[in-house]
């Protein structure tokens, strides 16, 4: 067992407390994912060793599972190592050390899933309620074609490691158990490269960029995730790919705002619709409907238009709310005032809808 490993904390990578909430690691990681990503910070191998943390951290920390074992492993303390104490028996031991391999990746020579892609994609308003189907450039490590992967020139320039015989693997005794760790002459590889391949500096990857399809469904919010598994880094060692994250920001629209699966729209009235009533013809992301505005609607007032918001992908659709105001008359003719001057004197005199502040 390598005590590195172990003796990361993770909560502290992320920047959260032991007791944050699912939502509080999920939040951060993103935060910080964003903030640190390779193809945002070009050239800065920092930022790409704190991806990798921070991605490690997180693949640990959002699994309810491998958090509560990480924890285990954590609160034994110098014991995990001593053999002695920490409430825990061998068998214990070794069902929580067995499944740690695979996460901190000293099982399997080395297996470890490839790092997580993160890319941001703007649609339109209209997009996001109708869903679509668009391209995505990715960067992204794919392994390197001319050493198939193992970093040797051709593929063909390396030996068995003597150490490990091959497993990536040594045993380390610790008191009364014993711990298989990677193998450092090797790192966990299992075999030896004699002479570097060229063209991947023997990372047995390359940087390739290429273009991903992505069905965005319909009634995608603003800040949803969609994830899109195995376009991520390539995994070590026949370990699964990485996964692809594609953020979603969706434009403003110049009428509508949204409330969940409903849609807002505000609707000017002319003084004369709202004292007499009329019937106006309002528009919805689709199409043009009628609503009907009764006699004496007051400014502010809202109606419901059923089944005209969103219809997110299999669920029922919203509602559309149209709330609707008073647009005075601008650059009155002096015959238009006067007409507004008699209105006023014979409908609007006496008390005025304001008396009641000065009670």
């Amino acid at each position: 067992m390598n005590r590195d490993w172990l003796e990361k904390d993770f909560y502290k990578v992320l920047g959260i407390s032991q007791n944050a909430s699912i939502d509080e690691i999920k939040k951060n990681y993103k935060k910080l994912a964003r903030e640190n990503h390779p193809d945002l910070n070009p050239g800065d191998p920092e930022a790409e060793k704190r991806f990798k943390d921070i991605s490690e951290a997180n693949s640990v920390l959002a699994d309810d599972k491998k958090r509560q074992e990480y924890d285990q492993v954590r609160a034994m303390g110098p014991s995990a190592f001593s053999g002695q104490g920490g409430g825990f028996n061998a068998e214990d031991l070794g069902d929580i050390f067995g499944n740690l391999g695979d996460i901190f990746g000293f099982g399997g020579a080395g297996r470890r899933k490839g790092q997580s892609y993160q890319t941001n994609l703007t649609i339109s308003f209209v997009e996001s309620a109708s869903g679509l189907e668009t391209n995505v450039p990715l960067r992204k490590e794919v392994s390197c074609s001319d050493c198939r992967g193992n970093g040797s020139e051709n593929g063909n320039a390396y030996h068995t490691c003597n150490i490990c015989g091959g497993s990536g693997q040594t045993a380390s005794n610790q008191g009364f158990f014993s711990f298989a760790q990677p193998c450092q002459a090797c790192r966990g590889q299992g075999s030896v490269i004699d002479k570097q391949c060229k063209t991947c500096k023997a990372q047995g990857v390359v940087i390739k960029s290429e273009t991903i399809k992505v069905k965005i469904p319909a009634g995608v919010d603003n800040g949803t995730v969609i994830r899109l598994r195995g376009y991520g880094g390539t995994g070590d060692n026949g370990a699964p790919d990485g996964d692809l994250l594609v953020q979603i920001a969706v434009e403003p629209h110049q009428y509508f705002k949204r409330s969940g699966s409903d849609l807002v729209l505000e609707v000017p009235l002319l003084f004369t619709e709202a004292a007499l009533g009329a019937t106006i013809k309002i528009p919805t992301l689709e199409k043009q409907i009628s609503l009907k505005i009764p006699s004496g609607t007051p400014s502010g007032k809202t109606f419901k238009v059923k089944g005209e918001g969103i219809t997110p992908q299999g669920r029922r659709s919203g509602d559309l709310y149209v709330k609707v105001y008073l647009n005075p008359p601008q650059n009155l003719s002096r015959s238009a005032k006067k007409h507004l001057e008699s209105f006023r004197d014979q409908f609007e005199s006496g008390d005025t809808p304001r008396d009641y502040l000065y009670e």
